[in-house]
C-alpha cells in the first residue's frame, strides 16, 4: 500500500505532524523504532513503586499555542492543568521560600507589579527586572555583535547584577533552554522572553500534566491518526530511505520497502545521519551543517520517602546544582512521597555516578527542606538523558535546518530544526506542523 506521507519517529514531533496530515485527509505511516511512542518526553511504570514516572519533568505554557491546538485536536488538553496566573515559589539554600506572583492585568504590567511584590528580589534587583522588561517591552533590539553573545554577556550589559542572573535570570534560561548561560544564545533567550513573560498573562501561565506525559499525548494522537485511515507502527525501524533522481520514494525497513509520496523525519539531529544513504550524506551541505550541532543533557533524580517532605507543588532551587523540584504525589495524586529533581544543562554533571548525584540531591534537600533530613529514603532513580537537546549555543541557529530539504519528498521535523524556539515541547509540535505545511502546499 501506498502513504501520502511516511513519518519516522513518534515523539511529539512526528505524532503532531501525523495528526496534521490525518486531518487533512492524508493516508499516513507512522513508524516508531522503539517498542513505544513519545521519544525523549515519555512517562513509563517504575517496577519497584508502580510510579509513574516522565523520563524528563515538563512543564507547559500559556504560549505553548501549537501543542494545545494538538492536545485539543486529539481531546487530552483537561489533561494538563494550568496556573490561573503565573505564580513561581523558589527555595533557597538555606530555606527560605519567597514567591513570583503576577496578577491577571494586562501585559507587561503583571510581570512588573509581580516582581515588585515579590520576596524574591532586592529593591535594586527588582527595578533591574523592570529596566530590562520595559526595554524589551518598547521592542528595542540587544543583541551583540553578529548575534553572537550568550545569555550571561547579554543580561550583563543589560544591567542586569550577578546575584540576580545567578538566582533569578539563570533558573529561567537554564529551564527554557537547557544550557548554562554562559553559553546559551542570547537572541534564542530574547525571544522566549518576550513570548512567555510580555506577550500576556495568559501566555505566561505554567501548566502540568495530571498524568504520566506519554499518557498526555501518545495513546491519542495514534488513535486520531488510525481513525483517519493511517497507521501506526511501533518496534519498526527504517534502515534508510529509498532516493532516486533527487526525489524521496519511500524508506527500506531491511525486511521490505514501503512507498510514500512524502517522507518526514522526526528522528533526533544525531539519528539522522543513519537514515541517509552515503551519496547524500556526503555530497549534500544541507545535511552535513544540522549534524553539527551539539548535545545538552538532561539529569532527573527521582526519590521516594516514607514520609511527606514538602507541601509545595514545585519550586524553582536557588544557590543549588539543581535547579527544580516537583512533587509528583501531589501533582498526579499518586501513592508515597516521591519528589523529582531537575539538572538541566547538565554537561558538567552528566559523567558524575548516580550514587554522587544522589549523594547531591540530599545534601541540598536536606539544607532547604527539613522534613527531608527525618525522612527515610525508600527508593531512587536516577535518569542520565546525554542526548535530551541540542545545545542552543550563538552558532547553532545558523545549523538548525528548514523543514524541506534540497531532496523532493522528504522533510525534517523535530525541535532541533529551525523553529526560532529552544529545543521544547512546543518547538517539536511547531515542527511537526510546519513539516505537514510544507507537503501540503507543494501536493495541491
Amino acid at each position: 500500500m501506498e502513504f501520502d506521507a511516511i513519518i519516522i519517529g513518534g515523539g511529539f514531533a512526528g505524532l503532531a505532524a501525523g495528526v496534521a496530515l490525518a486531518d487533512a485527509g492524508k493516508r499516513v505511516c507512522l513508524l516508531e523504532q522503539k517498542p513505544y511512542l513519545g521519544g525523549r518526553a515519555r512517562s513509563f511504570q517504575d517496577p519497584a513503586t508502580n510510579s509513574i514516572v516522565d523520563n524528563g519533568q515538563h512543564l507547559f505554557m500559556g504560549c505553548y499555542h501549537s501543542t494545545l491546538h494538538f492536545l485539543k485536536t486529539i481531546g487530552t488538553l483537561e489533561r494538563v492543568k494550568f496556573q490561573a496566573k503565573l505564580r513561581v515559589p523558589f527555595l533557597d539554600r538555606d530555606g527560605r521560600l519567597t514567591h513570583l506572583d503576577c496578577p491577571t492585568l494586562p501585559s507587561p504590567w503583571h510581570l512588573f507589579l509581580g516582581v515588585l511584590r515579590s520576596g524574591s528580589f532586592t529593591l535594586k534587583q527588582k527595578l533591574e527586572v523592570l529596566r530590562l522588561g520595559k526595554s524589551l517591552r518598547n521592542g528595542r533590539t540587544t543583541n551583540g555583535p553578529a548575534n553572537v553573545e550568550n545569555v550571561t554577556e547579554w543580561l550583563t550589559r543589560r544591567g542586569q547584577s550577578e546575584g540576580l542572573q545567578r538566582n533569578f535570570w539563570d533558573l529561567l534560561c537554564i529551564a527554557a533552554m537547557n544550557e548554562d548561560p554562559r553559553a546559551a544564545s542570547a537572541t534564542l533567550f530574547e525571544r522566549v522572553l518576550r513570548l512567555a513573560l510580555l506577550s500576556s498573562p495568559e501566555d505566561s501561565r505554567l501548566g502540568i500534566a495530571r498524568v504520566g506525559l506519554s499518557e498526555c499525548y501518545t495513546a491519542a494522537a495514534a488513535a486520531f491518526i488510525e481513525s483517519h485511515g493511517g497507521r501506526v507502527q511501533t518496534g519498526r525501524g527504517v534502515n534508510q530511505l529509498i532516493v532516486a533522481k533527487g526525489a524521496c520514494q519511500g524508506v527500506d525497513l531491511g525486511d521490505e520497502t514501503m512507498e510514500g509520496v512524502a517522507v518526514i523525519s522526526a528522528v533526533p539531529w544525531h539519528q539522522l545521519a543513519t537514515l541517509l544513504p552515503g551519496d547524500l550524506l556526503r555530497d549534500e551541505p544541507f545535511f552535513a551543517v544540522g549534524l553539527a550541532l551539539r548535545a545538552a543533557p538532561i539529569i532527573s533524580i527521582n526519590l521516594w520517602f516514607d514520609a511527606p517532605v514538602t507541601d509545595l507543588e514545585f519550586a524553582g532551587l536557588r544557590g543549588t546544582t539543581i535547579q527544580w523540584l516537583f512533587n509528583r504525589t501531589r501533582i498526579l495524586g499518586d501513592k508515597g512521597h516521591h519528589v523529582s529533581l531537575v539538572l538541566s544543562g547538565a554537561r558538567e554533571h552528566v559523567s558524575r555516578s548516580k550514587e554522587e548525584l544522589l549523594a547531591i540531591s540530599l545534601r541540598e534537600l536536606g539544607e532547604m527542606l527539613p522534613a527531608v533530613r527525618k525522612a527515610n529514603l525508600v527508593h531512587s532513580l536516577v535518569i542520565k538523558e546525554r542526548f535530551a537537546t541540542f545545545s542552543p549555543s550563538p552558532e547553532a541557529d545558523a545549523l538548525r535546518p528548514t523543514a524541506r530539504t534540497p531532496v523532493r519528498g522528504f522533510y525534517l521535523a523535530g525541535d532541533w530544526t529551525a523553529t526560532g524556539l529552544p529545543a521544547t515541547i512546543e518547538g517539536a509540535v511547531q515542527s511537526g506542523y510546519t513539516a505537514a505545511k510544507e507537503f501540503l502546499n507543494l501536493s495541491q
